[in-house]
């Protein structure tokens, strides 16, 4: 069952995308960076430019489901898969957003959270013109299998990988990897209109 507004969907519902957004939450990531990428997703859900964003779409709705992440195995739906058609579902969405508390596990595995947003496209109960995983995080898949791996997988169903990298820090110990950015673009991202949007500095991020 989706959540579309206050009102519950049975049937399947056509939609022009299918959005998954895969935010960072591991031990990395610090208090400012988290809100950060909290506040830009609240911010961009009720702003009227998103809001116009999907009205131009050819059937005027997407589905998107809120997804943190970590290491291997700890991926947590915050947010699960809502309809939305009308501004007033995007604030919903973000306010529903807003009030979840904020999680923070170890380790990163990239890998594991586009293998989990498979399932969770696949499990969507919509019927996607398009299917888009959004990775937003501060580094490299230390956990798990092979990035690419996963990543030629998605690529192979279709699926469109988008990239987040966050760059506001300087790299300061063995975990972490200086061109962040380059480890996005040839190893996470990609399919037909696939973007990398590397965040320098804070007011990118919405």
């Amino acid at each position: 069952m989706l959540v579309s507004g206050t009102r519950s969907v049975q049937a399947e519902p056509e939609v022009d995308l299918a959005l998954v957004l895969a935010v960072d939450v591991s031990l990395s990531m610090e208090e400012d960076e988290q809100e950060l990428q909290r506040q830009g997703f609240v911010e961009a859900f009720r702003s009227p430019e998103v809001h116009e964003a999907i009205r131009n779409g050819m059937l005027g709705r997407i589905a998107v489901i809120y997804v943190e992440w970590a290491g291997t195995g700890q991926q947590e739906v915050v947010v699960p898969w809502t309809v939305v058609e009308h501004p007033a579902d995007g604030t919903q969405f973000g306010s529903c957003l807003a009030q979840s508390p904020f999680s923070r596990f170890g380790y990163t595995s990239i890998s594991d959270v586009i293998d989990f947003s498979l399932w969770e496209l696949r499990v969507s109960g919509v019927r996607p013109v398009r299917q888009v995983i959004d990775i937003s995080g501060n580094g490299a898949n230390n956990q798990g299998r092979t990035v690419t791996l996963a990543h030629d997988e998605a690529l192979a169903q279709g699926i469109t990988i988008n990239g987040l990298p966050i760059t506001l820090k300087r790299p300061t110990d063995s975990w972490d990897i200086k061109n962040l950015d380059v480890y996005f673009r040839d190893c996470v991202i990609g399919e037909t209109g696939a973007f990398m949007v590397p965040v320098r500095e804070k007011h990118q991020f919405a």
